[in-house]
């Protein structure tokens, strides 16, 4: 199933505009100070309005997210922005996938694992991959790489990725989709791209 259509029927055809009209309801709620805070990543220019109503959906459709960039450039930020879309109870927080319980999310018999979000330390969405599969490597998955790299897609449907720019901002560079396995390589499309320089959203 394309990632587009299990969104869709995740949320019941609900139109996009009502959506972002729920999104900025539940933000200017004064006790609703979590969900405020995605709203000042919008304000502060770390994601456009579409990026964000775009991840609460993903969130809301149960696909497992991994956050990805360097040091300090705002993954926990985002990742506690998002989960406050998600009921208490259904939460998977997963960390980062270098500590022991994100490790477990690449183990075949975790594959039912769903609606998760996991950071990793990346240069890019196509880097975070690498990395992956050096931790599928170290975590002795005795496996050829073919059979890694499909655990991997099979495991993780969107990434994210956030860079610090020059100016010390952070923003949503990327956010990709994994689509699968195209001979022994993982397939990423790009969502949305941003390009630093100009600050402009595509």
């Amino acid at each position: 199933m394309g990632l587009l259509k299990q969104i869709q029927q995740n949320n019941q055809g609900k139109g996009a505009a009502h959506k972002l009209y729920q999104l900025k309801r539940l933000a200017n709620r004064r006790n609703s100070w979590k969900p405020l805070e995605l709203q000042d990543l919008i304000r502060n220019g770390t994601m456009s309005k579409e990026m964000a109503l775009f991840l609460c959906t993903c969130v809301k459709a149960r696909l497992n997210i991994l956050v990805s960039g360097g040091t300090g450039s705002g993954k926990t930020t985002l990742v506690n922005a998002l989960s406050t879309f998600i009921p208490k109870e259904d939460r998977n927080m997963i960390g980062d996938v270098r500590d022991k319980d994100g490790r477990e999310i690449l183990r075949k018999e975790n594959k039912g694992l769903d609606g998760f979000l996991a950071t990793g330390h990346s240069s890019s969405p196509s880097n975070m991959i690498d990395r992956l599969e050096i931790i599928a490597y170290l975590e002795g998955m005795n496996l050829p790489i073919k059979a890694i790299r499909e655990q991997i897609a099979g495991t993780i449907d969107i990434i994210v990725h956030l860079s610090r720019i020059n100016d010390g901002t952070r923003k949503i560079t990327k956010i990709t989709e994994v689509q699968g396995i195209e001979g022994e390589n993982i397939v990423l499309r790009d969502i949305f791209t941003v390009r630093p320089l100009e600050g402009s959203y595509y």
